[in-house]
């Protein structure tokens, strides 16, 4: 598995071309429409981000959590019904964070099944 910078994702809603960016080592965030840049903010001190934005003159919340997992989403603000949801805009990146908890998990809870192991006198 190689270190990839820079993360990319295409979606469609309402005919309309969403590509989605997340550059990992300066945590910016863009989004386009058509090509054109509609949101592009830096996640790197401000782990919840919730904007609001225009898709065929459909307004739309944009949320992003990246505290200790990654949550990214694009979901209409009126008639949900109606109107098509993106529930994950990164799912590689959703991906990765889940399996980097996992793995943190794993390690810490054999590191505290060793520490009372050894503290106990059985190891």
């Amino acid at each position: 598995m190689r270190f990839e910078p820079k993360q990319h994702k295409t979606h469609f809603i309402d005919n309309q071309k969403i590509d989605v960016y997340y550059n990992r080592v300066t945590t910016r965030f863009s989004l386009s429409i058509n090509q054109q840049q509609v949101y592009s903010r830096l996640l790197v001190l401000s782990p919840w981000r919730k904007q609001q934005i225009l898709i065929n003159n459909t307004p739309y919340n944009l949320t992003i959590i990246w505290f200790l997992l990654w949550r990214s989403s694009l979901t209409p603000t009126q008639q949900p019904d109606r109107h098509p949801t993106i529930i994950e805009l990164l799912p590689e990146r959703r991906r990765k964070s889940i399996m980097i908890a996992i793995y943190f998990g794993l390690i810490s809870s054999i590191k505290l099944t060793l520490g009372i192991l050894i503290y106990s006198n059985i190891i």
